[in-house]
């Protein structure tokens, strides 16, 4: 009875001493990820069955959030949480019949199930689950995961991407975008870090062509006093601001200079929005959008995580150090995007100020 006693007290004083070895060694780097976050992200926006719920639109999901999350995972080394993501992601959003393709959103109902309201999807999402799954790939070995990327990018490969005079352009869906006056499209579904990655694992893809007219489009692509992009443009020429949807940068637009920063934190194209962001001392408030035709900033504050995109893009613009504990954890009553561009934020400078 004494020995199995002493075992225990033995085996739980390893425990301790490996648990604070841990923490020491989580507290000396300063580009480690907080578990505490991803905890917190888990436990506000992750459904049991692995769906990633947008508390600030009707508690829906969208081919975007499952992608946000499947990457955090990775990042996170949370094997178990990813499963469960990708499978509720296989099945109720990859359910389109002619492609591998995922349906962008998924709206619950009041019986406590759901049903996707449109099949179209949105490219960002396909491409933010593809890659999160090849990352999968890499850190897991399971090559399920790269088969599964494969066929997603086969499929927005032949639907959505399109060679034009323009360059080799990225629709932001099958459906509605391509009218014989010109192409909508988003700037910020051009996830910059995916498509290098992507393109280098998979030669004889367009994904690198589409990088380069990405980049081409946000240098043409400049509105307004400090010269920003849009949350969507109409191609052509010139670059106009699309006249379906309000003339701002905001909600979509704040991940260009994060995508831009992720894959290039020396990319001068970082410079206009960090102009921006430069102007509003520290403590005082920051619009989340601002009207690119009349300069007037929105009513709304920027979300806790758009400010962590301002401060990366600032640091990639001046060429300063950054580390991810410069940023504030997260807050429990932060909304869903908001805690996805603080994570997505804290992994682009781990991997481009720290180490990969």
């Amino acid at each position: 009875m004494m020995i199995a006693r002493g075992v225990v007290i033995a085996v739980l004083a390893i425990a301790l001493l490996a648990g604070s070895f841990l923490l020491i060694r989580d507290w000396l780097d300063p580009f480690h990820l907080p578990r505490g976050d991803w905890r917190l992200f888990k436990r506000n926006f992750v459904a049991p069955d692995g769906r990633v719920v947008d508390t600030g639109n009707g508690n829906t999901s969208h081919s975007e959030g499952q992608g946000y999350g499947l990457l955090i995972a990775v990042a996170f080394n949370d094997r178990t949480t990813f499963d469960r993501m990708w499978a509720w992601t296989q099945k109720n959003l990859q359910i389109r019949p002619k492609d591998k393709l995922l349906a962008w959103r998924w709206k619950p109902d009041e019986k406590g199930g759901g049903a996707v309201p449109d099949s179209n999807n949105a490219s960002d999402g396909d491409l933010l689950v593809a890659w999160a799954l090849f990352r999968a790939h890499q850190l897991w070995g399971d090559y399920r995961h790269r088969q599964a990327s494969q066929q997603i990018l086969a499929d927005l490969a032949r639907r959505d991407v399109l060679k034009t005079g323009q360059g080799t352009l990225l629709l932001p869906g099958t459906e509605g975008f391509v009218k014989e006056e010109a192409m909508t499209l988003n700037p910020s579904y051009y996830v910059f870090p995916a498509l290098v990655a992507l393109a280098n694992a998979f030669p004889g893809t367009p994904w690198k062509d589409v990088e380069k007219s990405g980049y081409a489009l946000i240098e043409k692509a400049r509105f307004g006093s400090w010269r920003l992009t849009p949350d969507w443009v109409l191609a052509g020429e010139p670059m106009r601001i699309s006249p379906e949807f309000p003339p701002l940068f905001g909600y979509n637009a704040v991940r260009i200079p994060l995508y831009l920063g992720w894959h290039n934190p020396r990319s001068r194209l970082m410079q206009p929005f960090a102009r921006f962001w430069r102007q509003f001392k520290p403590r005082t408030v920051v619009p989340a959008t601002v009207n690119l035709e009349t300069d007037v900033f929105g009513a709304d504050p920027a979300l806790p995580g758009m400010r962590a995109v301002a401060v990366f893009t600032m640091a990639c613009a001046e060429n300063q150090h950054l580390t991810v504990r410069a940023l504030p954890v997260l807050k429990k009553e932060e909304s869903y995007f908001s805690a996805s561009l603080n994570l997505l934020t804290k992994i682009a400078i781990r991997e481009s100020f720290g180490h990969k």
